[in-house]
């Protein structure tokens, strides 16, 4: 039995058993016959209606779904600051190692572990950048002092910020543990690396390995969800105070609790979802209108009108379905010819195309935004999922199968306009 998702407006999904999916193509073609000539003619405006039909069961899960710690990133290819989508490097006043050095030198990263926040005893840990070796502070607020002052570029300050966190310690429910036990650290490649590294060294064609460092909590749960704090050396007064020109860092998201669910709690949450939601005014994009005609940049590709209406935080915004993503298997999408999954997709716009050799797209993709994981809007954007709101909602209980049966229907959309 295939698992559907319904994509809500917040970017999380509901996945639903499916024993039945029906699609609905209606044209609108008007035609007339024509007399005396005994033919026929029509006029085909490219009007087509498109329902999408769902009949399966809720059931209790028997594993439920797996927890994720919160992550955050530091990306020393990126700015953080004013200069935003900027190398951080290329953002500097003085293009020199010595001046980049130089701004680090007493800036802190604050945050809290997911263990540390569980505790509640206010405790968290602070990345310190200093200008020689300083022995760390572990305590209720646990210093970890990075030493920079013999770095020579971005890659040596982020290998500095890995190999300090490993070896550090730090205060959880008022006792020691090392910083590994509550978060993994990796290092990576940075999202400007190229880039960065031309700003540093001046020569085309080369990247750096490793400028972006990810810190992922080991204990799952949403409660670790927090903002982290960029300041000024807190030793002298700068508690609080601001980072002009940071490079990229992105606050703790992500994390999401261990999720076990019988079929009531799963029909209780539908009916939350449909019965009293916000569309948030409007998802429009004119991309989608003019299709492969003309080519819009994504700066003004589309309109979110929740977003300036500052009520995309509203639960009733973020509870709103706002897509459905139907899983096929494809052997032609592969250039391995190797069986892959893929989601159905319906093209919109003048000369879109969608074929089963173009539909490339992974199955439920995901954006990285200033280093957090957000799944796309597929009012938004194409070639992810089909932008669809849901028009019927029918469920009925069997005593015999001691589940809940459901009808849904969908009504295929690209553009979105309601309270």
């Amino acid at each position: 039995m295939p698992k559907i998702q319904l994509i809500r407006r917040d970017g999380s999904v509901i996945e639903l058993e499916a024993e039945e999916i029906a699609f609905s193509f209606q044209r609108m073609v008007a035609v007339h016959a024509l007399p005396v000539l005994a033919t026929r003619a029509a006029l085909d405006l490219n009007q087509t209606n498109i329902i999408i039909k769902v009949t399966g069961i809720l059931s209790d899960d028997s594993n439920g779904s797996a927890g994720v710690g919160s992550s955050m990133m530091l990306d020393l290819s990126l700015s953080g600051g004013s200069s935003l989508g900027s190398t951080w490097f290329g953002s500097l006043r003085t293009p020199s190692w010595n001046y980049a050095k130089g701004l680090l030198f007493g800036k802190e990263v604050v945050a809290s572990t997911a263990g540390q926040l569980a505790a509640g005893l206010n405790e968290n840990f602070t990345i310190r950048f200093t200008n020689g070796a300083v022995a760390n502070t572990i305590a209720n607020k646990s210093i970890i002092n990075v030493d920079v002052s013999s770095t020579t570029d971005t890659e040596t300050v982020a290998t500095a910020i890995r190999l300090a966190l490993n070896a550090a310690s730090i205060h959880v429910g008022s006792i020691p543990v090392l910083f590994t036990s509550e978060m993994t650290v990796a290092q990576g490649l940075g999202q400007a690396d190229a880039i960065s590294y031309h700003a540093q060294n001046s020569v085309e064609g080369n990247f750096t390995t490793g400028e972006k460092i990810t810190l992922s909590n080991v204990k799952t749960g949403s409660h670790s969800n927090h903002t982290v704090i960029k300041q000024s050396d807190s030793t002298i007064g700068g508690a609080g105070q601001d980072w002009p020109n940071p490079f990229l860092i992105s606050n703790l998201t992500g994390g999401v609790a261990a999720l076990k669910m019988t079929k009531g709690d799963k029909l209780q949450d539908l009916m939350n979802m449909i019965s009293n939601p916000s569309p948030g005014g409007a998802l429009i994009s004119p991309q989608v209108l003019t299709g492969s005609l003309i080519d819009l940049p994504d700066s003004i590709a589309s309109v979110d009108t929740a977003q300036f209406l500052r009520i995309s935080e509203s639960k009733a915004v973020q509870k709103y379905i706002i897509g459905i993503r139907i899983p096929y298997e494809s052997i032609i999408s592969d250039p391995n010819g190797q069986q892959v999954l893929r989601q159905f997709l319906i093209p919109a716009g003048p000369g879109t195309d969608f074929s089963a050799e173009s539909n490339t797209s992974v199955y439920d993709p995901v954006d990285i935004v200033n280093g957090e994981t957000v799944r796309p809007n597929p009012f938004l954007q194409q070639g992810i999922a089909i932008p669809a709101i849901v028009t019927s909602f029918d469920p009925s209980y069997s005593a015999g199968d001691s589940v809940w049966n459901y009808d849904l229907s969908m009504a295929a959309v690209e553009q979105l306009v309601g309270l």
